[in-house]
């Protein structure tokens, strides 16, 4: 893959007077589609995965080549797994992410766990409970039945989890055991493509390890947290559907703190909810949206926001 020239960011800047346009339009065999994700092999391989919210579904095709390609998609039940409690109606799915072995991370909402599957061996692999145990306003939220949770997640190394919750208040979250030491997520820390997410098999507890909240410019930018996605270049991004809006985020520190904003983009010309986030090789955005029919419910945007950028001779950071 070529890196391309990118200017570098400056803090908090916002190019919402660049809309990003549609490139192409897809069919996912997906009502209600709540996230996507790629899986991205040793050798650059490509596999986009999509989730609804609807049933407890997978879809999932390998890139073509070209973004104008041709796409041939895959289905499975996944609440017919050995292992799985995901209901087969009203699954509360609202995030996938995977690792460098093809093993899916399932996100639900509702209640606040999630599912590691292997498709291959068509079982789950570990199931895990998510916690807030501090007082406060996000413990508060996050322990009510009616309460907005996870909505996006993140794989980092060690077995950690980064998790963003829509709102009331909007936050990022990092689970792992407890007792753990918070990691945090720097540009390119997250889990390796490659790589293994480790963990044992079997039922975990995970509580929050630290908390984010967005500072002033991300709160003005982005009015809820739909998805979060690591792009080519090593950023957090971040998709709100409440603003239509692309965010590049900032490294978050260990420990907790501030979220900030370094770059954002609107996005225009969508008939439907934005809810899922990921992007080609290339850094061009592809979004899940999330509408009754199955069709027309996948997007290609342009120009590409999440490239490499050259230094030196060709050579990407």
């Amino acid at each position: 893959m070529s890196a391309e020239s990118l200017p570098h960011p400056e803090h908090g800047k916002s190019n919402n007077n660049n809309r990003l346009r549609l490139r192409r339009v897809v069919d996912v065999p997906l009502r209600e589609v709540s996230g996507i994700c790629l899986h991205r092999r040793r050798g650059g391989r490509l596999s986009l995965i999509a989730v609804g919210d609807h049933a407890a579904r997978i879809a999932w095709f390998s890139q073509p080549r070209s973004d104008e390609g041709r796409i041939d998609w895959h289905t499975k039940n996944i609440a017919k797994l050995s292992g799985s409690i995901l209901p087969t109606r009203n699954s509360q799915i609202e995030a996938v992410c995977a690792d460098g072995f093809g093993r899916i991370l399932l996100l639900q909402e509702t209640p606040p766990r999630v599912e590691l599957i292997d498709p291959n061996m068509l079982r789950v692999v570990a199931s895990i409970d998510l916690a807030v145990e501090k007082r406060g306003e996000i413990a508060r939220a996050w322990s009510d039945p009616k309460g907005w949770r996870g909505e996006g997640a993140v794989l980092l190394p060690g077995g950690h989890l980064l998790v963003a919750k829509e709102k009331k208040p909007a936050a990022f979250i990092e689970f792992g055991p407890p007792r753990a030491r918070s990691q945090g997520l720097a540009r390119g820390g997250a889990l390796a493509n490659g790589k293994r997410w480790p963990i044992k098999k079997g039922h975990h507890r995970f509580v929050a390890l630290a908390i984010w909240l967005p500072d002033r410019m991300l709160t003005k930018t982005c009015a809820n947290f739909s998805d979060v996605e690591i792009g080519p270049d090593g950023y957090l991004y971040l998709l709100s559907d409440q603003s239509c809006t692309i965010a590049r985020l900032d490294d978050l520190p260990p420990g907790g703190g501030s979220a900030a904003l370094l770059h954002s983009w609107r996005i225009g010309d969508l008939n439907g909810k934005p809810e899922g986030l990921t992007f080609t090789a290339q850094g061009r955005a592809i979004v899940g949206l999330d509408t009754r029919k199955r069709r027309r419910n996948l997007v290609l945007l342009e120009p590409a926001v999440a490239q490499l950028r050259a230094r030196g001779k060709g050579r990407a950071r």
